[in-house]
């Protein structure tokens, strides 16, 4: 599905990143960094633990499994990589998750260090987040955030598009994400933020929409090719956020899976 963007240019065909997808590529950009290789030298985990190693990281105690986010992440780059027909989209909301994220494990890392049992993590984590991270965790997570982000554009090609960033040439306002968020929960209950994140993709006109999220894919797979349980829903939803009828929603996909090709 593409639209026009403000300027009334079309917009060319789309990917929506959730956050979890912005995730899985950050760790796998983050072991790379890590292992001092550019994110297309490795194709496999083989290779990648062989860099670590030379890297003088410890790896011996890792297998498959435990490495298996930093596999999906290094699949999803891979196919991202594999077709320049796409535009990428994203919120700042989805940022901002992954920022959270992200700031949130380094809290945990460093309780952990202080020896600070589970059972006192648990209970209070802001007050013992805010003893145990310092200024200069945030202003490291920041930059690291920023590098990470930078060097997918500049390196790889891989420029992820915020849809509420008006600099960016398609400019779809946050308040009216918000109403249209509104009526996609009220038509199927979800999480708010996924609901702000699917109205967006939607906006931004995204024709794929990857998450990692399997009972969203599959509410989100129902909504594009409803059954007969399903089709009174979906027509419902299209009116109330103004598509036409025959309108295809964005299609929903797992955050491993190849990326349909792209529309000529």
């Amino acid at each position: 599905m593409t639209i026009a963007s403000a300027s009334g240019v079309r917009v060319q065909p789309s990917v929506f990143l959730d956050t979890n997808v912005l995730v899985r590529l950050f760790q796998f950009w983050d072991t790379c960094t890590t292992a001092k290789v550019q994110l297309d030298a490795v194709s496999d985990w083989g290779e990648l633990k062989t860099a670590l190693e030379s890297a003088d990281v410890v790896t011996d105690a890792l297998n498959k499994t435990d490495a298996q986010f930093v596999k999906d992440g290094m699949k999803l780059f891979q196919h991202l990589k594999a077709d320049d027909g796409y535009l990428y989209f994203s919120s700042q909301v989805c940022w901002s998750e992954l920022h959270h994220v992200l700031l949130e494990a380094r809290g945990l890392e460093h309780l952990i260090r202080q020896r600070v049992p589970h059972s006192l993590r648990v209970k209070r984590p802001q007050v013992l987040f805010r003893v145990a991270l310092e200024e200069t965790d945030y202003t490291e997570l920041g930059h690291q955030l920023q590098t990470f982000r930078d060097e997918l554009r500049v390196d790889y090609r891989l420029d992820v598009i915020d849809v509420e960033d008006p600099s960016a040439g398609l400019w779809v306002p946050p308040d009216s994400i918000w109403v249209d968020a509104q009526e996609v929960w009220s038509h199927v209950l979800m999480e708010v933020m996924d609901a702000y994140i699917y109205a967006a993709a939607i906006r931004a006109g995204a024709d794929v929409f990857i998450t990692s999220d399997n009972s969203l894919r599959d509410a989100l797979d129902r909504l594009r090719k409803p059954d007969s349980d399903w089709a009174g829903l979906a027509s419902s939803l299209k009116e109330a956020l103004g598509l036409e009828s025959n309108a295809e929603l964005p299609q929903p996909l797992k955050l491993t899976s190849e990326l349909p090709p792209s529309p000529s």
